[in-house]
């Protein structure tokens, strides 16, 4: 485990400093420490090798010295290490020609006071405690950080002696891949733990001729020094994370950049994603990539592209994706791009345009064989599987053979066909996502489309289940209908149906969906402010309940609706009730 982290580590760090990557990218780490993990094994057990045979020989003095001994042989790892990454990853694969390192009088300064340094914080760990909390805890923890700025400062040092490596990863062409990070605090710490990478990518990517160099900042906490000047920045961006999209954007033609945007939100106003940003692509980039780089190299951006991909491209994206690694393929594995219903509250069938789109099944078979040694369990990426049913069928045919496991979305009358989900299943569908919204006693049914099914969601729910696949639920409050009376019968409905997870959501008029326009039509939007379009907060009036109470109970809301109508939500309930120790239980009781 130490030389797998170390290797990640120093590689990553590495690579910031030669300016190979911007920042630390967790793909990249793994990677690393494949590819640094023999060196790193060697360095270290050479140390160790030499460690014992200097205890075996001196093993009645060696305790007096082994601190100077380890101290000195740190530093030196250091320094070899960093030499022996530098060499392996940039001097030989640029051709670059080897130059021996000359130590200046500053360099073996700086060495040789990190090593007092680290001995004297040794050597008084051994000494003082203070009310009973050894110094050697903060020591250990302090001498860490001086092995980890040996590092730096020797790879820092051989880097300058090597100012080819910087000057071939700033001289050439780049492109900044930007997905930035959600407006809500909810969602930016989500990030932390679920983050997908971005399917855009991979079509830029692909679609980018290969003297361009790629930096990808895939929902990081952003800092000053990601911004240069003379790069492509493109940036795809969703309604509750415009914001932060705008904001850098602002930034990157500040500094004589150039920025073009994408995605759900800039595709509906594109008009006001211009304020801030050269250009916009509405719709899909695949059709109109390969014409934004040729009018970005003659300098000749237009305002807006209009976007529908082609056959062409949708090729030389499956290209990329069978040369991508499995970790990003498992994030792009789409069938159908739409759905059939056109929902009020829904943005879909604006973005595909109102048509569903589909991929090859053969690509499709072809990227499940190349991920499957990897992954036994993917997440389709559909906004509907089941929006072609013959096609559908077809798919799930061809899928049987894989022996895979797969979760998607899905509009519950699929169980009106037993014959298509009992295909479903056995070509490996382990779970399905539905978007119930509404209860089946609830006067949006009137709506008719998919709400026209609300009546038999019961029956349907059970079907499902008694296939063998699990169901998460998606529910919506603040309908018209809607008051806080309503919320113990959508309660008695989700408890009911007892899905694996459910989500509540608040109903919000996304750019692009039916319910935006008659909103503003009937001057009903009270929050313009697109950070609070993240689902959990009443952005427009409500002629039965209080925008701001709502806003204000929707987390707790939301919270004891997953606790209590889910089964997975009333497994977290039960632990955290009965083990409080490993929980917040303790904290909201006051104990």
């Amino acid at each position: 485990m130490k030389i797998y982290c170390v290797g990640a580590i120093s590689g990553c760090l590495l690579e910031i400093i030669s300016a190979e990557q911007p920042v630390w990218r967790i793909r990249r780490a793994h990677q690393n420490a494949i590819d640094l993990g023999l060196g790193v094994l060697t360095v270290f057990g050479i140390i160790y090798l030499v460690d014992f045979f200097l205890f075996t020989l001196f093993h009645s003095s060696f305790h007096i010295w082994r601190s100077l001994y380890s101290t000195l042989s740190t530093a030196v790892a250091a320094y070899v290490l960093a030499g022996w990454m530098i060499r392996k990853k940039y001097i030989r694969p640029l051709g670059i020609s080897h130059r021996p390192f000359k130590f200046n009088l500053i360099f073996l300064m700086v060495i040789i006071s990190a090593c007092l340094l680290e001995l004297l914080l040794v050597k008084a760990s051994n000494f003082i405690s203070i009310g009973g909390f050894y110094w050697r805890n903060i020591a250990a923890f302090s001498v860490s950080y001086i092995h980890v700025f040996e590092f730096i400062f020797c790879s820092l040092s051989i880097v300058g002696h090597y100012p080819e490596i910087i000057e071939r990863f700033n001289s050439t062409p780049e492109v900044f891949l930007i997905n930035p990070m959600g407006g809500e605090v909810v969602q930016s710490l989500t990030y932390w733990f679920v983050r997908l990478y971005p399917p855009v990518f991979v079509v830029l990517k692909a679609l980018t001729p290969p003297t361009y160099k790629f930096r990808e900042f895939n929902q990081v906490v952003w800092h000053e020094r990601y911004y240069k000047n003379n790069v492509l920045v493109c940036m795809t961006c969703f309604t509750s994370n415009c914001y932060e999209a705008y904001k850098i954007a602002k930034e990157f033609r500040k500094r004589g950049s150039k920025v073009v945007m994408g995605g759900p939100h800039v595709t509906c106003l594109p008009n006001e994603a211009l304020a801030f940003c050269d250009s916009v692509i509405i719709g899909q980039a695949e059709g109109v990539w390969g014409q934004v780089i040729r009018d970005y190299e003659n300098g000749t951006l237009k305002a807006q592209y209009k976007g529908e991909a082609g056959e062409l491209e949708y090729s030389q994206v499956y290209k990329e994706l069978l040369n991508s690694p499995a970790s990003i393929v498992k994030d792009f594995l789409e069938t159908m791009r739409g759905c059939k219903f056109r929902c009020h509250f829904c943005s879909v069938p604006t973005l595909s345009g109102g048509q569903i789109h589909h991929q090859r099944i053969s690509d499709f078979v072809e990227l499940i064989r190349k991920i499957k040694p990897h992954y036994s369990q993917v997440t389709f990426i559909d906004n509907n599987i089941y929006s072609d049913p013959a096609y559908s069928r077809e798919l799930f045919t061809a899928l049987k053979p894989l022996k895979i496991k797969w979760h998607s979305q899905c509009t519950i009358d699929i169980a009106q066909n037993q014959e298509t989900l009992k295909l479903a299943r056995e070509s490996g569908c382990v779970g399905l996502l539905f978007g119930y919204e509404v209860s089946g006693g609830s006067l949006e049914k009137k709506q008719g489309g998919k709400f026209a099914l609300a009546q038999k969601y019961i029956e349907y729910t059970k079907i499902v289940k008694k296939a063998g696949i699990k169901i998460k639920g998606h529910f919506i409050f603040g309908f018209d209908s809607d008051s806080f009376k309503t919320l113990l019968r959508l309660w008695r409905f989700c408890f009911s149906i007892m899905p694996q997870f459910s989500v509540l959501s608040l109903l919000t008029p996304l750019p692009g969906c039916g319910l935006y326009r008659d909103m503003l039509t009937q001057n009903r939007i009270i929050n313009l402010n697109w950070r609070s379009y993240g689902l959990i907060r009443m952005v427009i009036w409500h002629p039965r309940m209080n925008h701001r109470v709502v806003s204000f109970l929707f987390p707790l809301i939301r919270t004891f609706f997953l606790m209590t109508t889910s089964s997975g939500g009333l497994i977290l309930l039960v632990f955290f009730l009965f083990f409080p120790h490993y929980g917040l239980v303790d904290s909201f009781l006051g104990k």
